[in-house]
C-alpha cells in the first residue's frame, strides 16, 4: 500500500504551526530574559550594599549605578559613600566618584557577586584617630564600671565570632569577589586627634589589585607621592584582608623603591635620598628593612655634599608616621662608620617630630664627621676618631644647629692639623716640651679626647685633653657653631722646665719666671688661653691666672 505524502497545504499548516511554537518560546524567553535582566540592576545593588555593610560595619549609599548586557556585561555608578556606623558628623570611611566594571552574567546573577575588572575615579580613604572602634565609641579608652567589664568581655567573644561570619558568605565564600582593581588617582589620609595638626595624606597612583575578596589577601602594586621626605614609592606586594573592628591591624607586606626623595622638603638638611627594602606587618607596626643613598647629604649649618649610605631596620606605626630605629648603619663617605638606634616620634603640641638616637662611633675620620659640621673646605683636622653621645633634635621652627642636643664623649688618634702654620706651632711646642731647642725633625701626631654638651649653637667641651709627646693641653670652654668662635681656658703642661724650652736671654727670664710656672713633680704649667677659629686659632697666655697663686 503507498504511503501518502504530506500535501504542500498540509506542509505549509505544519511550518506555520513550527513558527508559532517557536515564536512563543522565543517571546517568552525573551520575557524571561528582559524580567532577570530587569532584576540585575537591584540584585546587584542590594548584593553590594549587604556585603559592604557588613563588610565595614557601615551604612553604604550609592547615588547611581546601571547593569547593562550589551555588548557585553557591565556594571557602571557613581556616588559610592561609605559612612562607619552611619556616623554624618564625620566625613566617610570610604567614597568613590564613579565606577565601571566588566563581568560575564553568571557574575552578576548569584550570591557571590564576581566582577572581572573595575575602574574607580575619586577613590578617597580616611582613618579617623585612634582606629574604628574609637570613631565609633569615644569613650572607648575610658575605663568601664566593674558591672559592665564582664559583658564587655561577652560583646568582644561575640564579636570576634560574629566578624568571619559577617564578611563571609553561609559557604564560606566572599559575598564580593573582584579579579581586577584598578585606580589612577587614590587618597588615603589618616587623621590625627590633635587640635591643629594636619593629617596625614598620601597620594597613590596607579593603584592595581588582584584577587579581591573580604576572606583573602590581595596582591596589589602602586606608586605613592610622599610628604616628608617628598619623592615618590614604587611598592609591590600584598594587603589585606580589611580588619573591619580596627583597619590598624590591617596585614600588608611589600617591596618597595623610593628613587630622588628631596630631603630640602626637612628642615635643616639638604640631598636627594633613593631607598630599596620590604616591610611587613600590619598597619600600626610595619617592620621595614632596606637600604640608602644620599650621593650629596648635608646639614645647613655646614652646608658641604657628602655622600651618605645606610643599612637599616626599623619598626614603623603606619598610621602616624611614628618610627623606632634599630638600628641604623651608616657610611659617611668611604670609611666613617656611625650606628644610630633610637626613635623619630611625633612631638606633643610642637610640630614635626622628635628625634633621639643613641650614637655610637668606632671606626671614623674625623676630617668626615667635621664636614657636616664647619664650613670650611678643608677640615682643620685629620685623625681616627671614636664617639659615643645622646642625640636629641626636638621637634619645632627653629634651625637644627639651634635645636640639637647632644651628650657624650670622644677621642681622636693619630691627629694631624692641615693647615701648615698650626702644625708647626704644634710640633714646636712638642719639641719645647720635651727640652729640644733646634727646629726641624718630623711632624708628631696628637691625641684629643674629652667630654661634650651641645644645646643652643654651642658646644661645651669638659676634660678636653689635647697631648702630643712632652706636652699636654688640659682645656675647657665651648665653641659657637654659628660665629665659629673658639673660647677656651686651661694649662699647657710641658716635661721640661720653662728654662729648657727658650735659648739666649728668653731662657734667663724664663728661670726668673720660673717659680710662677713650675709644675710639682717636675716640669711646667702654663695657664692659656685659646681663641679665633679652627681654621686660624689663637693661643696665649692667661696672663690673670699666671699671677694667681695655685693657678
Amino acid at each position: 500500500m503507498q504511503e501518502s505524502r504530506p500535501t504542500s497545504q498540509s506542509r505549509r499548516r505544519l511550518s506555520r504551526r513550527s513558527w508559532i511554537v517557536i515564536g512563543v518560546l522565543a517571546a517568552v524567553l525573551v520575557a524571561t530574559l528582559v524580567s532577570m535582566f530587569t532584576r540585575l540592576t537591584p540584585h546587584v545593588r542590594d548584593l553590594a550594599v549587604k556585603a559592604l555593610n557588613e563588610r565595614f560595619d557601615s551604612e553604604t549609599e550609592i547615588a547611581t549605578l546601571q547593569v547593562s548586557i550589551f555588548p557585553q556585561p557591565a556594571v557602571n555608578g557613581t556616588g559610592l559613600v561609605i559612612r562607619y556606623k552611619g556616623r554624618r558628623d564625620v566625613d566617610p570611611l570610604i567614597s568613590i566618584k564613579s565606577f565601571s566594571a566588566s563581568a560575564s552574567i553568571p557574575g552578576l546573577m548569584f550570591k557571590t557577586l564576581h566582577l572581572k575588572t573595575i575602574e574607580l575615579e575619586g577613590l578617597e580613604i580616611r582613618l579617623p584617630p585612634g582606629g574604628l572602634k574609637a570613631a565609633a565609641n569615644p569613650d572607648a579608652g575610658k575605663p568601664a564600671p566593674a558591672g559592665e567589664q564582664a559583658g564587655r568581655k561577652d560583646e568582644k567573644k561575640d564579636e570576634k565570632k560574629g566578624e568571619k561570619r559577617d564578611r563571609l558568605n553561609a559557604d564560606g565564600r566572599s559575598p564580593i569577589v573582584i579579579d581586577t582593581i584598578r585606580s589612577r588617582a587614590s587618597r588615603l589620609q589618616i587623621d590625627t586627634d590633635k587640635p591643629g595638626k594636619l593629617p596625614r595624606v598620601f597620594d597613590i597612583h596607579d593603584l592595581v589589585m588582584t584577587d579581591f575578596g573580604f576572606d583573602r589577601s590581595a596582591s596589589f602594586e602602586a606608586q605613592l607621592s610622599n610628604p616628608k621626605p617628598k619623592g615618590e614609592i614604587h611598592v609591590k606586594g600584598t594587603f589585606g584582608p580589611w580588619n573591619t573592628n580596627d583597619p590598624r591591624m590591617t596585614p600588608l607586606g611589600a617591596d618597595y623603591e623610593f628613587a630622588r626623595a628631596d630631603l630640602n622638603t626637612i628642615k635643616g638638611i639638604a640631598g636627594i635620598l633613593s631607598s630599596k627594602g620590604k616591610f611587613h606587618g600590619v598597619l600600626e607596626r610595619i617592620r621595614v628593612e632596606g637600604t640608602t643613598d644620599t650621593p650629596d647629604f648635608q646639614v645647613d649649618v655646614a652646608g658641604q655634599p657628602v655622600r651618605l649610605q645606610t643599612r637599616f631596620a626599623a619598626v614603623v606605626d603606619g598610621t602616624n608616621g611614628n618610627t623606632w630605629l634599630e638600628p641604623v648603619d651608616a657610611t659617611l663617605l668611604t670609611s666613617s662608620h656611625i650606628l644610630a638606634r633610637g626613635e623619630v616620634v611625633r612631638s606633643e603640641d610642637v610640630k614635626g617630630r622628635k628625634t633621639y638616637l643613641e650614637v655610637t662611633i668606632d671606626d671614623a675620620r674625623i676630617e668626615d664627621i667635621l664636614r657636616l659640621a664647619i664650613k670650611a673646605k678643608t677640615a682643620p683636622l685629620t685623625g681616627q676618631m671614636k664617639l659615643q653621645t645622646t642625640f636629641l633634635l626636638p621637634a619645632g621652627e627653629r634651625d637644627v644647629p639651634e635645636r640639637l642636643q647632644l651628650d657624650g664623649a670622644f677621642a681622636i688618634d693619630k691627629a694631624r692639623f692641615t693647615n701648615f702654620n698650626v702644625q708647626e706651632k704644634i710640633d714646636t711646642l712638642s719639641r719645647r716640651g720635651r727640652g729640644q731647642k733646634s727646629n726641624g725633625g718630623p711632624s708628631v701626631v696628637s691625641h684629643l679626647s674629652g667630654r661634650f654638651l651641645m644645646k643652643d649653637g654651642r658646644i661645651r667641651l669638659s676634660n678636653l685633653t689635647f697631648s702630643v709627646p712632652g706636652s699636654v693641653v688640659q682645656l675647657a670652654g665651648s665653641f659657637d657653631l654659628s660665629s665659629e668662635q673658639l673660647d677656651f681656658d686651661g694649662h699647657l703642661l710641658l716635661d721640661a722646665s720653662l728654662a729648657d724650652t727658650m735659648t739666649g736671654w728668653k731662657s734667663v727670664l724664663a728661670r726668673v719666671a720660673q717659680p710662677l710656672f713650675r709644675r710639682p713633680g717636675g716640669g711646667t704649667k702654663i695657664p692659656i688661653r685659646v681663641s679665633g677659629t679652627p681654621d686660624k686659632p689663637a693661643f696665649g697666655l692667661n696672663v690673670k691666672k699666671a699671677l694667681t697663686p695655685g693657678n
